[in-house]
Order: C-alpha cells, then structure tokens, then sequence
C-alpha cells in the first residue's frame, strides 16, 4: 500500500502568534469597551490618559520582572484584573471608576508582555510570530470602541477573557522558556544605546503619526472598521516581509512610501489607510532591534517600545496642529525616520 502524504501542521511560532492574536484582540475589546463606557469626550480624554499611562509605560519593568520569576501564573493574573476591572467600572460609585481603569491598564500590561516573550521564545528568529501578536490589537480597538458605545451589556466581556486565559494556558510554556532565538539586524558599529534611542524614536515618530494624520473622511463606524484593520494588516505583514526581504528594505518601504499617501489622504480613505499600511509596518522593526540588543530580555525590548508608544501619543492630549503643520511634522519625522533605519540596521551581506 502507498503511504498517505503526512498533513501538514503549523509551525509552534506561528501557532503561538495566532494564540496571542487572538489574545491581544480580546484584551482590546475589553479595555475600549470600558474606556467608551461611561464618560463625555472631555473627561474621556483624563480617563485615557491614566489608562494609557499605566498600560504602556510599566510594561518593561513587568517583562523584566516576568522573565526574572517564570514560576508565577502571569497571564492568569492579567485576565483576572481585567475581570475585577470590568466591575469596579461598571459600578455605580464614580469614585472607584478611575481605580477600575488603572487595575485595567496593569491587566493590559500584563498580556502585554506575554504576549511579546512567549512569541520571541517560539519564533526561532522570525519576526512575523511577534507582529501578527500585536496587530490582533488594531481589531480588537475599534470591535471594542464600537460596542462601549453602542451599550452592550457590560457582562458580555466575561466572554473575551474567558477565551484570552484558555489561548494563553495553551501557551504557557512559551513564557517560561529558558532561552530566546538570536536576533540581529543591527549595525554593530553603533553604541548600543544610539541603537536603543533609534528604535526608540522611530515608535514614537509611528505612534504620533497614527494619531495625527489628517483624516476628516473617517465619520462611518465602517471607515473606522477600514482604518485599523488596515493599520493592523501594516504591522503584521511588516514581520512577514522582514523574514522574506529583510528588515532594512522593509524598514525603507515602511517610511519611505508611506509619506505621500498620508500628507495627501485627508479626504480620501484608500489613499489615507496605504499610508498608514505601510508605515505600519515599521513596528517589526523597531522590536527587532532592540532584541538584537536586548538579547535575553525581550520583555525589557518590547516595554521600550510600548514607552515610546506612549510617548508619541502625549501631543494629541494637549497640543492641536492644522493641517499644513501635520504635513511638514509628517514629513520631517518620516524622513528622520528613514535616515535612523538607514545607518542603524544592518546591511545585508553581498553574496
């Protein structure tokens, strides 16, 4: 008899990347759920900022600390606080709904970084594990946003963290791994630290753009839907073209081509969402160079681009520019951009 072919599996990293995938969409749905739940545009903007605060800028203490004690059932801890968050904000007593959204936010932090280490241990020094982790997280903002303001029922979400705790359990071994792929896509010429503050740049430069280009089309829920699983796409195709192309033509296409399709895409959404498509895609990037530095601590790498994150988006909060000053910002950061990629990455070697 002829033996059958064997099927086909997937490969342990990509399988990890889809867990936390789908991981990174349900903790999104929850926190903007929450975060659209209860307050008028003027508070929200306090309330985000707090949750923004306390989400992005302790996540590399909390990676660090996570790699340092393997012993302790981490993602079950962030699922839980996002549960006890969920009903300190739907209570009634407004005095305790900004605790619910700091407890949110560590929550968030938490699988956060689970979500990044466990993909690095699996990815055998592939990058397209880790991006496709973390643009589940463009899904599941606007899933979440759109359902805080249409009022569903708050115990809804007892349903994406039920499913968030069984992907992450699957992949608990991934966390507690002993030791992490090599990666290296860095000109070792540099100081560490001039590559560290490049990357770090770069996501603040990503961060601030996907908040302030000119975008007067988006009015519909549908466009909204449009925008971020385009932004979401971005990210995870950049990790897939750096594994086939590599990161520095990657990193090129990234902040290069995406400059005219943001300055002239105000009022016209295809032209807009290719131009944050492809400056998404930078996020691989600036991950694998920290953990090029970072080596054995890719908790620390993925927290120094969740600070720049933060960072980024500190303008929208107090400052407001027209859109011929968004322009020239756009522009002069892109190129910056460009030329920090340019010397601080690697040159492929010439056959």
């Amino acid at each position: 008899m002829k033996k059958l072919p064997k099927k086909k599996t997937m490969n342990r990293a990509d399988a990890t990347g889809i867990k936390y995938f789908i991981v990174h969409a349900c903790v999104e749905i929850v926190c903007f759920y929450l975060l659209r739940y209860h307050y008028p545009v003027i508070l929200s903007g306090i309330i985000a900022l707090t949750f923004d605060f306390f989400a992005f800028l302790p996540q590399g203490i909390i990676g660090d600390f996570i790699i340092r004690h393997k012993n302790i059932p981490y993602e079950t801890i962030g699922n839980v606080l996002m549960l006890i968050s969920v009903f300190l904000v739907w209570s009634s007593l407004k005095p305790v709904h900004v605790t619910g959204y700091i407890v949110l936010a560590i929550g968030n932090a938490i699988l956060h970084e689970c979500g990044a280490i466990s993909t690095v241990a699996d990815s055998k020094g592939r990058l397209f594990p880790s991006s496709l982790f973390v643009s589940g997280g463009s899904f599941g903002v606007v899933i979440g946003q759109t359902l805080g303001i249409n009022g569903l029922p708050p115990y809804f979400l007892i349903i994406p963290l039920v499913i968030s705790e069984i992907c992450c359990l699957s992949s608990r071994k991934s966390l507690r791994a002993d030791s992490y792929p090599v990666f290296d896509c860095v000109n070792k010429k540099i100081p560490l630290g001039i590559i560290l503050l490049a990357a770090f740049i770069v996501t603040t430069v990503r961060s601030y753009i996907g908040y302030a280009i000119p975008i007067s089309w988006n009015k519909e829920i549908w466009q909204s839907f449009f925008l971020f699983f385009t932004m979401g796409f971005g990210k995870a195709l950049g990790g897939l073209l750096a594994d086939t192309i590599g990161v520095r033509k990657t990193a090129w296409i990234g902040t290069l081509v995406a400059v005219p399709f943001l300055l002239f895409g105000d009022k016209l959404m295809v032209v807009s969402c290719i131009g944050v498509f492809f400056f998404s895609m930078t996020m691989s990037i600036t991950f694998a160079m920290c953990l090029s530095v970072l080596k054995k601590n890719p908790g620390m790498a993925f927290g120094i681009t969740t600070a720049a994150l933060f960072l980024g988006l500190l303008p929208v909060f107090f400052v407001r520019f027209d859109n011929m000053v968004n322009a020239v910002l756009i522009t002069a950061f892109s190129l910056l951009s460009f030329f920090l990629l340019y010397f601080t990455l690697k040159k492929p070697v010439k056959e």
